[in-house]
């Protein structure tokens, strides 16, 4: 399991929904995951934050999909480039744990031995 972030800040004078309207695919992924999901930044709304979880067993798999939608999202980046001044984080990570903090149960449960 993957997962891709990515935080972008607008230009001045664009909205979230200009943002959304240039971001949003043509056609899907065909893959597997959770998201994409969208967030702002609560001290600067000008910042957006895109998380998505992808649910590929092995990195080859990823370089597969990557690949696969590689000139989807060169058109889509392009998009997107009218409408942010910049992208101050964009990663793609391999998850190594998860863990539950919500109660002191699942908390005590999952502390590393």
């Amino acid at each position: 399991m993957f997962i891709a972030v990515l935080a972008r800040r607008l230009k001045a004078g664009k909205t979230y929904r200009d943002f959304v309207e240039a971001w949003y695919p043509d056609k899907g992924f065909d893959v597997a995951g959770r998201g994409p999901i969208l967030a702002r930044n609560i001290a600067d709304d000008r910042e957006i934050l895109a998380i998505s979880l992808i649910d590929l067993p092995d990195r080859d798999s990823l370089e597969d999909v990557l690949d696969r939608v590689g000139a989807q999202e060169r058109l889509r980046h392009d998009r997107i480039a009218e409408v942010i001044e910049t992208t101050t984080l964009r990663g793609l990570y391999e998850i190594e744990d998860e863990f539950d903090f919500s109660t002191d149960e699942t908390v005590a449960r999952g502390r590393p031995r």
